[in-house]
């Protein structure tokens, strides 16, 4: 890579892991917004090839995963001033897509990023920016999964629980 930013990619997948709206906090220090753009066909893996972005695929150590080929794009929640910056997200039409609607494992989206090359710590690579998002197919996440099943006949607690407030 030659420049400092280069022209923007458009990489089209399947969305896994997206933190878009909310940022990924396993660094509470640099919280990212990120995704995996994942199930990269042929054209897509040329762009990423391209562009210098770390393909990976993990299917041969997690056999259930099914990512297929995949980049993982990121951007900081600040600018370098410190400015509070966002993802534009668009729906199929690149009207604004609810920040309220989680984007779920599958969603098939495209996502512009910019390549930038780094060097840290003797080791060198592209990361991919992301910029915007748009959801082309949406899978919505939902947090709450399969429940038990009631029990006709089962146990009720109808003893009311009385917690102390705190003054």
């Amino acid at each position: 890579m030659t420049n400092e930013y280069a022209d923007p990619i458009f990489l089209t997948g399947e969305a896994y892991w997206a933190k878009i709206f909310e940022p990924n906090m396993i660094n509470p220090e640099k919280p990212e917004y990120t995704i995996d753009v994942c199930n990269l066909d042929s054209d897509n893996m040329k762009i990423a090839e391209e562009a210098g972005l770390s393909i990976k695929n993990v299917s041969n150590e997690k056999p259930d995963d099914k990512r297929g080929n995949f980049v993982t794009l990121k951007q900081f929640t600040t600018t370098f001033k410190g400015d509070p910056r966002t993802i534009r997200v668009v729906d199929a039409k690149r009207n604004p897509f609810p920040s309220n609607t989680l984007i779920g494992n599958g969603s098939q989206v495209c996502a512009k990023a910019f390549p930038k090359a780094w060097t840290f710590g003797g080791k060198e690579g592209v990361k991919g920016y992301l910029d915007s998002l748009q959801v082309r197919q949406l899978v919505e996440y939902a947090s709450s999964g399969p429940d038990f099943d009631v029990v006709p006949d089962g146990y009720t607690n109808n003893e009311a629980v009385d917690f102390p407030l705190a003054s």
